[in-house]
């Protein structure tokens, strides 16, 4: 069903997920060295700056983007009777002293095995199907680079989200389900419907963190509630989400 929505005098059609994306005039010019860094949150009516070097150590080059903000809206919480969690260190921006970086997404602890809903409805972008977990060999072997590093690489942050599933829901708009036990029989580019089961809970990629969903939101090249912290990611969140 589509309903008409009136914000400050301009139509904006809202559906299962609303996004909203600042314009190109009023963007923030790329992160560059000796630039003020750029705005970096969900929530447009927040004008709060994030540094990522002052809170959390240097971020890799490739990390290094413009980061335009959206408003993200309609979400449906992706396991069945769960509340959104206000632990900090389930949030994003939780400092992960392990592999010298930060929380990117929201942690939902639940046991092995739980459903996990798709938020919205979209198209599978990734399922990993044939996934093979790393040795702690080698789990171990990465973690250490990336303290000596002072960031953690694309490549090892992929690794310890173990087992996942992304959906595009279109408008820059993707979710990440990660850590997963076992993965729907769907294939990439299939449909799917909001609440639709894409998962089982796992901990995958990292164990240490025992059984849970680690839910990203990525919004371009940023993710939900990046540079917030306190009651402003709190209400960027909530915002996002609403009951099943």
């Amino acid at each position: 069903m589509r309903r008409l929505v009136a914000a400050g005098g301009v139509a904006v059609f809202a559906v299962i997920l609303v996004l909203a994306a600042r314009s190109p005039q009023s963007a923030p010019p790329p992160a560059v060295t000796g630039s003020p860094p750029p705005f970096a949150t969900a929530d447009p009516a927040d004008t709060s700056r994030v540094v990522p070097p002052a809170g959390y150590g240097r971020i890799a080059l490739d990390d290094r983007v413009d980061r335009t903000r959206r408003v993200v809206r309609g979400l449906a919480i992706p396991i069945a009777d769960a509340s959104l969690p206000t632990d900090p260190e389930l949030l994003p921006n939780a400092p992960r002293e392990f592999r010298a970086g930060w929380h990117e997404g929201i942690d939902f602890p639940a046991a092995t095995g739980t459903e996990v809903h798709a938020v919205a409805a979209g198209t599978i972008l990734r399922i990993d199907h044939d996934f093979i977990d790393w040795s702690s060999d080698q789990k171990d072997a990465a973690l250490e680079e990336a303290v000596r590093l002072g960031y953690t690489p694309s490549a090892t942050l992929d690794r310890i989200r173990g087992r996942q599933v992304w959906i595009d829901h279109g408008g820059g708009v993707i979710s990440r389900y990660a850590h997963l036990s076992a993965v729907a029989d769907l294939s990439v580019g299939a449909a799917v419907e909001r609440g639709q089961v894409v998962g089982l809970v796992g901990s995958s990629g990292y164990p240490e963190g025992g059984p849970h969903l680690h839910l990203e939101i990525r919004t371009g090249a940023s993710y939900l509630g990046d540079g917030l912290s306190g009651d402003a990611l709190l209400a960027a969140i909530a915002a996002a989400f609403v009951a099943p």
